[in-house]
């Protein structure tokens, strides 16, 4: 199986997963921390065991190869800068935001299709476990994303467009496929950008949301988060790439 067919298989996945929301969008607190806690915990364990040290595989000699990390986690600083600067000066907040999400999570989705098309193009394994981490923190977002969106659509417009908004991450392989021969020679380059924007997202949104929550001394999400480290060690141990 070729690496492109793997990827449309595990992006067309992953875009399903924007389905879930009319099963859980009246989901509770708890089980909401344990989804957080267990995406953060994929996220920082996928970046830091398997990310990270097959960048550093792929391209031993480049001194300034962690830049890309950076890079990525200063963008979507700025990005999410930009959004919140939108949602306060529309006059039609509840409009706005039902838009901006549909906007802001197909960008999202279509770089989460580069990342997995990218991870795919150095392995299997690699891009399996990346899959699994996109995965893991999709579930929440498009959760959210859904309860949004039936407060202005119905709820089957709000499922369609919340699905044509997951379908970009195939769009987003299919970019990654085409310029493969711009972006292989610098695999390393991407897969820190991976990395930075997975630590990103689980430090700057999942793990203060988690700090934040109502009932006080709650401890509900460390085992998950704990669980979402665990598995990601124990894939990288059983199918090094």
């Amino acid at each position: 199986m070729t690496p492109l067919v793997q990827s449309l298989m595990a992006t067309v996945l992953v875009s399903t997963i924007s389905l879930v929301g009319v099963f859980f969008v009246r989901w509770s607190s708890r089980v909401e921390e344990i989804m957080l806690g267990f995406a953060a915990g994929v996220l920082l364990a996928t970046a830091f065991l398997d990310l990270l040290p097959e960048a550093v595989t792929t391209n031993p000699t480049d001194p300034h190869l962690f830049t890309a990390a950076l890079a990525a986690m200063v963008l979507f600083f700025v990005l999410e800068r930009l959004v919140h600067a939108f949602h306060l000066h529309e006059e039609s907040h509840a409009s706005a935001s039902s838009y901006l999400i549909l906007i802001g999570d197909g960008l999202h989705n279509m770089i989460d299709g580069i990342v997995i098309a990218a991870s795919f193009l150095v392995s299997p394994e690699l891009g399996l476990t990346t899959t699994i981490a996109v995965a893991a923190h999709e579930i929440p977002q498009e959760i959210a994303d859904y309860a949004i969106l039936v407060r202005r659509f119905s709820r089957p417009r709000a499922l369609l467009l919340n699905l044509v908004s997951g379908l970009t991450a195939v769009v987003g392989a299919v970019m990654c496929w085409g310029f493969r021969e711009l972006i292989e020679p610098h695999l390393g380059w991407a897969l820190t950008a991976t990395a930075g924007m997975f630590i990103y997202i689980a430090a700057s949104d999942l793990i203060p949301e988690l700090h934040h929550v109502r009932r006080r001394g709650s401890w509900t999400y460390v085992p998950p988060f704990l669980a979402g480290i665990g598995l990601i060690a124990i894939m990288v141990a059983a199918i090094p790439g």
